[in-house]
């Protein structure tokens, strides 16, 4: 049977099936397969690589919890889960070379020949919100991406910005239904998987998803 005919057989019964089991995405799934709608990464190169990640802001906040040090794990975790090969240097490593070192002012091209890395991702995070109002939340941050290439003698080798990023798109949330802290976790996790996405393949679906994390 061939490979088509084995989708429609496939996309038929799960019409069939969805009335009853009321999985809209039971029927979406095969759709994607199908079409192939997946999105190019626009920066490919990081595979096989020792990476180091920096996220810093203007933001006097550290430790753990803050934005940057969430924002920087949740993204450094996505990458080693979808980029081929890629070595991510620990966050543990790359900040115990920063205060080792004594850098206020962070040169990313030295942190990464520091710690040995072949490239190095910047995340600087211009702004960032968690609320529109005192009692609504609603993520908001612009972030600039850069990549410095230590095997081209620390050559920006690439650049992208992200503009006003919203979490929720539509809308937003009560602060009576989750607290701050968890509310920016969830926050800082989408922002990353956004950040993150310029560096692999994806699907499109995952877009359609974003918002659908709110519920979870």
């Amino acid at each position: 049977m061939s490979r088509t005919r084995q989708f429609f057989y496939l996309l038929l019964a799960l019409i069939v099936m969805a009335p009853l089991s009321g999985c809209a995405g039971l029927i979406a799934y095969p759709l994607y397969v199908i079409k192939g709608d997946s999105v190019p990464a626009n920066y490919d190169k990081l595979a096989s690589k020792r990476v180091a990640v920096i996220c810093k802001s203007a933001s006097s906040a550290s430790g753990p919890n803050s934005p940057e040090s969430l924002i920087n794990r949740h993204f450094s975790q996505i990458l080693q889960e979808r980029v081929s090969d890629v070595e991510i240097v620990p966050v543990e490593e790359v900040a115990d070379w920063i205060d080792r070192n004594n850098w206020n002012e962070i040169d990313c091209v030295e942190v990464g020949r520091g710690v040995n890395a072949d490239a190095v991702v910047l995340l600087a995070v211009e702004s960032f919100s968690l609320k529109d109002s005192p009692t609504l939340f609603k993520g908001r941050s612009t972030v600039t991406t850069k990549v410095y290439d230590l095997t081209q003698d620390g050559k920006v080798d690439y650049q992208g910005n992200t503009f006003d990023f919203a979490y929720p798109q539509n809308g937003g949330r009560h602060t009576t239904e989750l607290s701050d802290a968890a509310f920016q976790r969830q926050f800082t996790k989408v922002l990353s998987h956004h950040l993150a996405k310029d560096f692999f393949k994806y699907d499109k679906s995952e877009d359609y998803a974003q918002d659908a994390t709110l519920i979870q």
